[in-house]
C-alpha cells in the first residue's frame, strides 16, 4: 500500500522581506499551490461580492444627492428613514444567517444571498415613492445581512494568524474602494446617461449595479469553497488541500463546525467574554465612521439657491472618494504590519489609530464648520482612521475563539447585529440630515467613543494575555502531575520506548502561536530499539 503524504503545515517564521510582504513566500511548494488556489477562489470572490455589496450601500446616498431627493420629494428626516429601513433588514437576518452557515454549505448560502440583493437592487431602479423606497431598501438589506460576516467567518476557518490579517484587510479594502467607484461611477452615469431610455441618471445607478452584480453571484456558486471541515473535493480542490486545509487549521486550534446549537451553548457564548467585548466594540463602531459621512453634505452645503454653485454634481460626488481611499491605503499598511513585523499583535496598531481617532474627532468639533476646503477637508478624509481597524478586529476575534466554529459564526453574527442596531439610532440623533453638516454634539460624541475603544481594547489585550498565561501554567501542572514526567526526556533518556519531549520550547511558527513560544507539551513518538536497548 502506498504510503501516505507527510502533512504539510505553515511552519517557517517570515524572517524576510518577501515573507511578509506575502506569506506564501516562506512555505513549501504544496503548500503555495494551496494557498494560491485558496486566494484565487475565496479572497478573489469574496472580495468582489464585497465591492459590489458596498458599491449598493454607497449607492443610495450618491443617487440622494445627485437627482433622487428631488425626484421623490424626499425632505426632512427621510433619507434617514430610508438608511434606518435598510439598516432593519439587515439587523432581522444577522443571527438566522449565520446559523444558516454553519449547517449549509457557504457556496450555496453566499451566492443565494448575493442573487437575492441583485433582483431587488434592480427593482430600486423603478422605486417610484418614498413608502416604495422604504420597502425595497429593507429586503435589500435583509438579502445583505449575513454575506458580511459570513466571509469573515469563512477566511477565519482556512487562515492562520500569519496570514488572516492581510486577507481580512483585503475584503475589507473593498468596502472603502467601494464608494470610490460608487462616486466616479454616478459621475459618469449622470453626464452618460442622465434621461437614456427614459430613465434619470440616479436610476440608472441601480441598474447598473445589478448588472455587474448577477454574473458575480453565479460565478460564486462554483469558485467559492465551504469550509475546511464541510468541504468535499471538487474541480478546484483536491483531498490533499483539504487534508493540508484541516492540518493547519488543527495545528491554529481552530475547531471545525459540529457542535450542536442549545440553550446551553448560546448562553455559553452570551456569557464569554470573548463574544461580549467584542460585541461591545463593534456596537459602538457607528459613532467612529459617522462623521465621515457629514463630508459630502458639507460640500453640497456650499451651494446655495439662486447662486453660482461653489461645487458641482460630480465633485460632490467624488471628493469623498479621497477620504475612502485613504482608509484603504492606511488599512492595508496596518494588517501588512500586523501580520509581519508585530508578528501577528493585533493590539498596537489598534490602539494607535484610535488616540488618532480622538484628536481628529476633537478637531472636527472645535473647528469652524464652514472653514476653507484646505482646513476642514482633511478631516473628513481621515476621520474614518479607527474605523479602518475592523479587518485587524476580525481577525483578532477569530483567534481568540479558535475553539468552537459555532461561537466565532455566533460572535460574527452578535457585532454585526449590534453594530447595525446603533448605526439605526445613531444618525437620527446625532447626526441627522436636516443638520449636516452641522453636527459638532456627533463629532464631540465620536471623541468619548473612541476613548472608549481605547479601554476596550486594552481590557481585551489583558484578558487575552492572562488566559494565554492561564493555559500555560495548566498544561505545566499537567505534566508534573503526570507519572514519570518529572525528568525532562533527553537523547538517550527514554522511558519504555517512548520519547517524550515535555517542554521543546523554540521560536514561533505561523499557525501555532502562543505569547512568541511553541511549547510542545506532549510530542511523543515510538522510538526504533537497538538490539543493545538503546534507541536509535
Amino acid at each position: 500500500m502506498a504510503s501516505k503524504a507527510p502533512s504539510i503545515i505553515s511552519s517557517t517564521p517570515s524572517h524576510s522581506w518577501r515573507g511578509w510582504l506575502w506569506d506564501s513566500a516562506d512555505v513549501s511548494a504544496e503548500e503555495r499551490r494551496f494557498l494560491f488556489k485558496l486566494d484565487a477562489t475565496l479572497l478573489t470572490f469574496g472580495t468582489l461580492g464585497m465591492l459590489i455589496k458596498w458599491i449598493d450601500t454607497s449607492n443610495i446616498t450618491n443617487a440622494f444627492v445627485s437627482g433622487m431627493k428631488e425626484d421623490l420629494g424626499l425632505y426632512g428626516n427621510q433619507y434617514n428613514y430610508i438608511i434606518v429601513s435598510w439598516t432593519v433588514g439587515y439587523i432581522v437576518g444577522q443571527l438566522p444567517s449565520n446559523f444558516i452557515l454553519t449547517r449549509v454549505p457557504a457556496h450555496i448560502w453566499i451566492p443565494f444571498q448575493e442573487i437575492g440583493w441583485t433582483v431587488f437592487t434592480f427593482a430600486l431602479a423603478g422605486a417610484k415613492s418614498y413608502r416604495a423606497l422604504l420597502g425595497l431598501r429593507f429586503v435589500v438589506g435583509l438579502f445583505e445581512a449575513g454575506y458580511w460576516p459570513a466571509l469573515y467567518y469563512v477566511l477565519g476557518s482556512w487562515y492562520n494568524k500569519r496570514e488572516l490579517g492581510k486577507r481580512n484587510g483585503i475584503l475589507q479594502s473593498a468596502v472603502s474602494i467601494a464608494p470610490i467607484f460608487s462616486g466616479f461611477l454616478q459621475a459618469g452615469i449622470y453626464n452618460g446617461l442622465n434621461g437614456h431610455a427614459g430613465l434619470v441618471g440616479w436610476r440608472w445607478l441601480f441598474v447598473i449595479n445589478g448588472v455587474i452584480s448577477l454574473p458575480i453571484a453565479v460565478a460564486a456558486y462554483f469558485f467559492l469553497p465551504d469550509t475546511p471541515g464541510t468541504a468535499k473535493p471538487n474541480w478546484v480542490f483536491t483531498e490533499r488541500d483539504l487534508e493540508i486545509a484541516r492540518n493547519r487549521m488543527a495545528q491554529a486550534g481552530r475547531k471545525p463546525e459540529g457542535k450542536p446549537y442549545t440553550v446551553k451553548t448560546i448562553l455559553g457564548y452570551l456569557t464569554s467574554w470573548k463574544t461580549l467585548l467584542f460585541t461591545l466594540i463593534f456596537m459602538i463602531q457607528p459613532f467612529g465612521s459617522q462623521p465621515f459621512t457629514a463630508f459630502v453634505f458639507w460640500l453640497k452645503a456650499h451651494n446655495i439657491k439662486g447662486k453660482p454653485p461653489v461645487y458641482t454634481v460630480a465633485q460632490i460626488n467624488e471628493y469623498p472618494t479621497l477620504g475612502n481611499a485613504f482608509t484603504a491605503v492606511y488599512s492595508l499598511t496596518c494588517v501588512w504590519l500586523s501580520d509581519g513585523p508585530l508578528r501577528g499583535r493585533r493590539w498596537p496598531v489598534i490602539l494607535f489609530s484610535n488616540l488618532v481617532a480622538i484628536i481628529i474627532f476633537t478637531l472636527l468639533a472645535i473647528t469652524p464648520v464652514m472653514g476653507p476646503f484646505s482646513h476642514r477637508a482633511p478631516l473628513y478624509i481621515v476621520s474614518s482612521i479607527g474605523s479602518s481597524m475592523v479587518p485587524l478586529t476580525m481577525a483578532w476575534m477569530a483567534e481568540l475563539i479558535s475553539d468552537s466554529a459555532e461561537q466565532r459564526a455566533f460572535t460574527a453574527a452578535a457585532m454585526n447585529t449590534f453594530q447595525y442596531t446603533f448605526t439605526a439610532w445613531v444618525p437620527l440623533v446625532w447626526f441627522q440630515q436636516i443638520h449636516q453638516p452641522y453636527v459638532t454634539p456627533g463629532n464631540r460624541a465620536a471623541a468619548v467613543i473612541a476613548g472608549v475603544n481605547i479601554i476596550l481594547f486594552s481590557t481585551t489585550a489583558l484578558l487575552a494575555h492572562w488566559e494565554k498565561l492561564s493555559r500555560k501554567r495548566k498544561n505545566l501542572n499537567q505534566l508534573a502531575s503526570t507519572p514519570g514526567s518529572s525528568e525532562p526526556q533527553t537523547p538517550g533518556n527514554e522511558k519504555n520506548g517512548l520519547s517524550v519531549d515535555l517542554l521543546a520550547v523554540q521560536p514561533q511558527t505561523p499557525g501555532n502561536e502562543k505569547d512568541g513560544l511553541s511549547v510542545d507539551l506532549l510530542a511523543v513518538q515510538p522510538q526504533t530499539v537497538q538490539a543493545s536497548g538503546r534507541p536509535i
